[in-house]
């Protein structure tokens, strides 16, 4: 069982993710700048296929007509491949049909309610598929590679923290995922971060450079707080008396804790259900870096170093908390090495993500302009294409 007290910082989960999948959304974290331009639209099949498309000179992802009209066409060129009139036509009607604007009125609702037009909706698709496209011939030419024992190293690393790989299969379904599809968006994930390393890359910062990002950002790391954490895990739909069951077991290892019949440590080991701590003794490293419950934050910040909680209650179930480390420097570091290796290191990341997405949107922007992404007008009769005055004041209804 693996129940950490940390919560995740994605406002919305997009599916279980590998470690190299989270520093890079770290790295985007730290910098805004950074903007891989990947737009997910449609299904992964159109992400997938677009090295084969491009093999013909059409980025044409389905011929397929669900009872409308298809122009033909070209709608736009990039790079010399043609993107099919058809191609956008039939992504946009998928989505359309997808979250049943079947009438005129709610359709035009919902590109009203997103500030969209037809036009403007068209574009961005394009966009989408042209800028997919280039990523994916931008990687051929710089030779960009991703081996199966390298997806396979992300999924081991991915399923690692839970009890079981048929554990994290039935996670991955929860999202959406099968094993299969993941581990191919895990292959374009890896394939994005060499291309980055290729057309970006940086030198690791000087002590100098990680001494003045925590200078300038003192308040972000100091009085951080490093954790170990003992947790007797409730199950959501647990019974009073197994609520009761676990609290009296969360007493039984405090109370050999505060008798020193146990130090904490041995006591992890021994009670502990949060499996991926217990191994490092319940560390769960430093609050500033990650971010932990309500719950557990609140007691974590009333303990000095060396102390331990009481026994906290949270979603989790029973928590007992060691403080093993208080960090603090007044005024300003002089020095690298006053700072906790783990915080020089999150530095350094967001260092390194500052200069890198600095170079990689240079570099993105040259090579989009060099593209030369032609986008053609719009053909009246697509079927997506409404009148816009038939949006009124309100949120289309199926938008919910």
């Amino acid at each position: 069982m693996n129940k950490s007290p940390r919560i995740k910082r994605d406002p919305a989960p997009e599916g279980p993710k590998s470690k190299a999948q989270q520093k890079h959304e770290r790295k985007e974290q730290a910098h805004k700048g950074l903007k891989i331009v990947l737009v997910a639209i449609g299904c992964l099949a159109m992400v997938l296929s677009v090295t084969t498309m491009a093999c013909s000179g059409f980025l044409n992802e389905t011929t397929k007509e669900e009872g409308y009209h298809l122009t033909g066409g070209v709608a736009a060129t990039v790079k010399g491949v043609n993107i099919t009139e058809d191609t956008v036509t039939n992504q946009i009607m998928s989505l359309r049909s997808a979250y049943g604007y079947d009438s005129d009125a709610d359709w035009a609702q919902y590109l009203a309610d997103n500030n969209l037009t037809p036009e403007s909706y068209r574009e961005q698709v394009i966009n989408s598929y042209a800028q997919q496209y280039l990523l994916t011939a931008a990687q051929n030419e710089y030779n960009i590679t991703v081996s199966d024992d390298e997806v396979e190293q992300a999924w081991d690393e991915a399923t690692a923290s839970y009890d079981s790989e048929d554990a994290f299969v039935q996670q991955l379904a929860t999202f959406g995922y099968t094993e299969d599809s993941y581990k191919e968006s895990l292959r374009n994930n890896l394939a994005q971060e060499k291309l980055l390393d290729a057309v970006a890359p940086v030198e690791d910062p000087t002590d100098d450079e990680i001494v003045a990002y925590f200078n300038e950002n003192t308040d972000k790391f100091n009085n951080a707080r490093r954790s170990s954490n003992l947790l007797i895990s409730v199950a959501s739909d647990a019974t009073d008396e197994e609520k009761e069951q676990a609290y009296a077991t969360a007493q039984e290892a405090l109370d050999k804790i505060e008798s020193g019949e146990l130090t904490f440590e041995e006591a992890v080991e021994q009670y502990s259900d949060d499996t991926a701590s217990a191994k490092d003794g319940g560390d769960v490293g430093w609050d500033k870096l990650t971010t932990f419950v309500t719950e557990y934050q609140d007691a974590l910040s009333g303990l000095g170093a060396d102390e331990v909680s009481g026994i906290v209650e949270t979603t989790y179930g029973y928590h007992i908390i060691k403080c093993t480390d208080v960090f603090n420097v007044d005024g300003e570091a002089t020095k690298a090495d006053q700072i906790p290796e783990e915080i020089r290191t999150y530095i350094s990341d967001a260092i390194k993500s500052d200069e890198q997405g600095s170079a990689y949107t240079e570099w993105w922007n040259t090579y989009l302009d060099e593209a030369d992404l032609q986008i053609n007008p719009m053909p009246e009769d697509v079927p997506y294409n409404v009148d816009m005055s038939a949006a009124g004041s309100g949120s289309a209804g199926s938008a919910e």
